[in-house]
């Protein structure tokens, strides 16, 4: 188990950029519970799990994922687990430590983000959480092909 990350940033300035949908639930997936409240304040349910896998979790429940993969974990199963519960027009946020607090074994930022690419959803947001550790977004693509094309503006 890895140990807490410090100096975390309060909830009032973490919170609304994480971006709970109200109504909507959320999960955290291990990690300090320091934003749990104004999370389930927001989303009306907040429900929380340990790193493990397979995540014990419905499938595509949640509209905000925030998950603290601070241990050691088979970064391709959790991806795939974290968009699995994951509602299409929700949003994955997977916190990592910072380059220099790495600890031996743990994820690296660029190792969860390649994870996180491959299963077709983008990273669109960093955010800092505090000194030890920063998280990134991810959003399921948007397909380009589905949207309207836009009419040629001219003169009649």
């Amino acid at each position: 188990m890895a140990k807490a990350p410090k100096g975390l940033r309060a909830a009032i300035e973490v919170v609304p950029r994480l971006g709970p949908k109200p109504g909507i639930p959320a999960l955290r997936v291990a990690g300090p519970s320091a934003y749990d409240r104004p999370i389930e304040h927001v989303a009306g349910q907040l429900d929380t799990v340990e790193l493990g896998l397979p995540l014990k979790a419905k499938t595509a429940r949640y509209g905000l994922v925030l998950c603290f993969a601070l241990d050691e974990i088979d970064l391709a199963r959790l991806a795939a687990e974290l968009i699995r519960v994951a509602r299409p027009d929700g949003a994955v946020w997977v916190v990592v430590w910072k380059k220099d607090k790495l600890p031996p074994g743990a994820p690296s930022w660029d190792q969860a983000q390649e994870a996180l690419l491959e299963t077709g959803w983008v990273d669109n947001k960093i955010l800092s959480l505090g000194e030890d550790v920063y998280a990134a977004r991810y959003v399921r693509r948007r397909n380009l092909a589905k949207r309207e094309p836009t009419a040629p503006v001219g003169r009649s």
